[in-house]
């Protein structure tokens, strides 16, 4: 700025002075020197206040935090979202567990006792007695006597309560047994008298011996 300035009072000076030389012939400029040299530095001056700088003020604290409309402030946008949480309002589901049942413990057994007389055969030899279960599964139990014996008692795990038939077989598988069943109760003891040697009877099971 300082040459740009130094340049253009140099073109002036020298202009000032090729006016005051021109020759008688030519058109004077009816502006006198002094007119001139005020108007020189009227217009140095003019330059010089155009070529200070202008102050520029400086921001405060207050301009920078306050927005402007050169200067827009980003916004920002808070969206509320609703959280969702499932409830379940119906009955109350309760897991349980049903065991199987257990296997029905088998109740206590009886016992069968009673007289033996009428036998129609002669002597009365060993007989073999078979009281016959008369409800599923169908137990049966048996005992064998020894010969003559006119009383017998029978015990045994499969006695248990219920109604049995008793049946006594000679060797030859003639039979003879109570008139009528009779109920076996849980530790008890039930009377049943071989007395009936005259009615029809089951034959003895296969799996029992003979006497």
């Amino acid at each position: 700025m300082k040459k740009f300035l130094g340049f253009f009072v140099s073109v002036l000076l020298t202009s000032s002075l090729f006016g005051c030389n021109f020759p008688s012939g030519t058109v004077q400029n009816n502006t006198s020197a002094p007119a001139v040299g005020t108007s020189v530095a009227l217009t140095l001056a003019v330059f010089t206040q155009t070529a200070q700088p202008m102050p520029i003020a400086s921001p405060t604290l207050e301009q920078l935090a306050s927005p402007t409309a050169e200067q827009p402030t980003a916004t920002s946008t808070i969206t509320a979202t609703r959280t969702y949480t499932p409830t379940h309002s119906g009955p109350t589901v309760t897991m349980t567990m049903t065991l199987p049942p257990s296997a029905t413990p088998i109740p206590k057994p009886g016992s069968i006792a009673g007289a033996i007389s009428g036998y129609p055969y002669g002597s009365q030899p060993s007989l073999v007695i078979v009281a016959f279960g008369q409800s599923p599964p169908y137990y049966y139990s048996y005992m064998i006597t020894n010969p003559g014996s006119t009383s017998y008692s029978m015990s045994s795990d499969y006695l248990i309560p219920g109604q049995f038939q008793v049946v006594a077989y000679d060797d030859s598988g003639r039979s003879g047994g109570c008139p009528s069943l009779v109920t076996v109760k849980s530790e008890q003891t039930v009377t049943c008298d071989i007395t009936d040697w005259g009615s029809s009877y089951p034959p003895k099971p296969s799996a029992v011996p003979n006497p």
